[in-house]
C-alpha cells in the first residue's frame, strides 16, 4: 500500500530500539502515522588518532566506526564517521570529542537527520505495510504504517483541522474556572464549554483534544500564558495532558515552546505578530484590525468578581476569544504561507512554523553537502563563536530629493553570491575574487561553491513557477503558484541572512 502525505512533525520513540515517528495527513485527510525502522545516528570525527579509533571501537554504544573523507577547512581530510546506538547519547560524545578534535554533524536533530539522508520532501508518496493492533493502539491517528520506501510526489495542500481554545482562571488562586474551544470543521466551527470541578475541567479539555483529533491546537498567547498555566494546575492534581497521537503528554522544551507529538502547535499571538506587526499585541486590537469584530464586555482584571456575577457571560467571552483566534489564524493564512515554506525546504510543517530562518536553510544545504562530500560543522550554539558584522545599509538624509532613478536588481544578493563563487567552500588565501574586506574566493573554475549552486537551483525553480503562474487562468493555481515562488524568494533571502 502507499500513501501521498503532507508531513507535519518528526520525532522519535524508544521501544526495543529507536524508532522515526512521521506524523502527516493523506491527501485525502487522513491522519498518518508512519514508523520507520533500523536508523541509527552517527556523526564525523575529524583529526582522529589512531587510539581514538580503538577506544570508541571498544565503547559499548559505540555500533560502528567507519574511516572515510571530507571536504573541510578548504581541503578533503580523512574523517571518522561514528555510529551509535541511541540519539540522546550524541551530546556526550560530542563534547567529549570536541574538546581534542572537530567534531562534525553532531547537532542535527536525530527525525531531521532521517529527513536528510532519505531525501524526503515535505509531501512524500510513502510505501509500507499496517502495522499490528498491537502497534496501532498507541496511536490516535486513522492510519498507523510501517515504511518501506519513500517517493517524491507532488505537493499538495490537505484541509487542516485547527482547535482554538482558551482558559479563564482566577486571579487569586489561579484555579481554572472554564476551558471553552472552538474547532474548524468543513464548512462550520463547532464550539465546547467545559465547566466544573478543575480536575474535571482539565480531563474533559484532554477528551475533548482527542475526541476531534485536530492537526493544529492554537489560542491567543497559548504559549506564554495557557499552556504554562494548564500544565501547572494540572500538575497539581497529579493529571497527565495526553494530547499527542502517540498518546504522550504536552511537553515543554527550554521551560518556554510546548510540542504535541503529531500535533502543531500555533500561537496566535506570535503568528499575528510577525505577519501583522501590530503597534498594539493585545487579542482585541488584532481582531479589529483583521476582522474588524470586537471581543465581549468582560474585564479581565476583575474576572473573580465577575465569574461570581456572571458565570454564563464569562464562558460565552472565554468562548469568543477562542473563535477569534481561529478565525485570525485562518484569516492570516500562516498555515497556507508556511506549506509554501515547507515545500521548498523539504520540511515537515512544525519546523517551518516553529523553526529557525536557518532550519530551512540546513535542510537544503546539508543535503547538498551530504552528496558533495562536504563536512558539516556543528553550530556556534554548540561551541560558541565571534559574532559577525551584517551587512552595510546606508543611511540618507531625509529630504525631498528630485531626478531619482529607481533601479531593481532581480535577486542582487544571490546574483551577487552566484557570479563571485562565494562561498564557505570557495575560501581561499590565495583567491582570485577580493571582497571589498580583503576576504578570497577561488573562481567556480577550480570549485564551484556550494551556496551559489543551490541558489542557482532555487531561482531556477522560481523562473519556472513563475512561468507555470503566468500559463494558467486557474484562479487557485495562481494563488498556489504565487505562494510557491514566494517562497523560494524567502528562502533564497534567507541564504545570506
Amino acid at each position: 500500500m502507499h500513501y501521498d502525505v503532507r508531513l507535519l512533525t518528526a520525532s522519535y520513540t524508544k521501544e526495543e530500539d529507536v524508532v522515526i515517528e512521521l506524523f502527516g495527513k493523506t491527501k485525502n485527510g487522513k491522519s498518518i502515522t508512519i514508523r520507520c525502522y533500523d536508523f541509527k545516528p552517527y556523526f564525523y570525527v575529524a583529526g582522529q588518532t589512531k587510539d581514538v579509533i580503538e577506544a570508541l571501537k571498544e565503547n559499548r554504544d559505540v555500533l560502528k566506526v567507519e574511516e572515510t573523507e571530507l571536504f573541510f577547512e578548504g581541503e578533503m581530510k580523512k574523517c571518522a564517521k561514528i555510529t551509535i546506538k541511541y540519539p540522546w547519547l550524541v551530546p556526550d560524545f560530542r563534547h567529549k570529542l570536541g574538546t581534542e578534535f572537530k567534531v562534525l554533524a553532531a547537532d542535527i536533530p536525530f527525525g531531521q537527520r532521517f529527513i536528510y539522508d532519505n531525501d524526503i520532501g515535505s509531501c512524500v508518496r510513502v510505501f509500507g505495510v499496517e502495522e499490528s493492533n498491537e502497534i496501532k493502539k498507541n496511536y490516535t491517528t486513522d492510519i498507523v504504517i510501517k515504511s518501506e520506501r519513500f517517493e517524491a510526489c507532488e505537493s499538495f495542500k490537505p484541509k487542516l483541522k485547527i482547535l482554538s481554545f482558551d482558559i479563564e482562571n482566577s486571579i487569586k488562586t489561579g484555579e481554572i474556572y472554564t476551558i471553552c474551544c472552538a474547532v474548524s470543521g468543513n464548512l462550520e466551527i463547532r464550539y465546547e464549554k467545559i465547566v466544573g470541578k478543575e480536575p474535571d475541567i482539565i480531563k474533559k479539555f484532554v477528551e475533548t483534544v482527542n475526541k476531534h483529533d485536530p492537526d493544529i491546537i492554537t489560542g491567543y498567547n497559548i504559549e506564554g500564558y495557557d499552556f504554562p498555566l494548564l500544565s501547572e494546575r494540572a500538575e497539581k492534581h497529579n493529571i497527565e495532558i495526553i494530547i499527542g497521537r502517540d498518546k504522550s503528554a504536552l511537553m515543554s522544551t527550554k521551560g518556554r515552546y510546548w510540542r504535541i507529538h503529531g500535533r502543531l502547535s500555533v500561537d496566535v499571538w506570535l503568528a499575528a505578530k510577525r505577519e501583522l506587526k501590530p503597534k498594539r499585541e493585545t487579542l482585541s486590537h488584532i481582531a479589529k484590525i483583521v476582522l474588524n469584530e470586537k471581543k465581549l464586555d468582560v474585564d479581565p482584571s476583575k474576572i473573580d468578581e465577575e465569574w461570581e456575577k456572571n458565570r454564563e457571560k464569562v464562558m460565552d467571552y472565554c468562548l469568543k476569544d477562542a473563535e477569534l483566534a481561529l478565525r485570525i489564524l485562518e484569516k492570516i493564512a500562516v498555515t497556507e504561507k508556511a506549506m509554501d515554506l515547507a515545500a521548498v525546504s523539504k520540511l515537515p510543517l512544525d519546523d517551518v512554523l516553529n523553526g529557525r530562518t536557518s532550519t530551512l536553510i540546513d535542510s537544503i544545504l546539508i543535503r547538498e553537502a551530504d552528496r558533495n562530500r562536504i563536512a558539516v560543522p556543528c553550530t556556534k550554539h554548540v561551541y560558541g563563536g565571534e559574532s559577525i558584522i551584517g551587512g552595510y545599509v546606508h543611511s540618507i538624509q531625509p529630504g525631498l530629493y528630485h531626478w531619482i532613478i529607481v533601479m531593481d536588481f532581480k535577486s542582487m544578493y544571490p546574483s551577487i553570491i552566484i557570479s563571485n563563487n562565494i562561498c564557505f567552500t570557495t575560501l581561499n588565501p590565495d583567491g582570485e575574487i577580493v571582497s571589498p574586506t580583503g576576504v578570497r574566493f577561488i573562481g567556480k573554475e577550480k570549485r564551484k561553491g556550494l551556496l551559489p549552486g543551490i541558489l542557482e537551483n532555487l531561482m531556477s525553480e522560481r523562473d519556472a513557477v513563475k512561468k507555470k503562474m503566468r500559463e494558467t487562468t486557474d484562479p487557485e493555481k495562481i494563488n498556489y503558484y504565487n505562494g510557491l515562488q514566494n517562497a523560494i524568494k524567502i528562502l533564497m533571502n534567507a541564504f545570506y541572512g
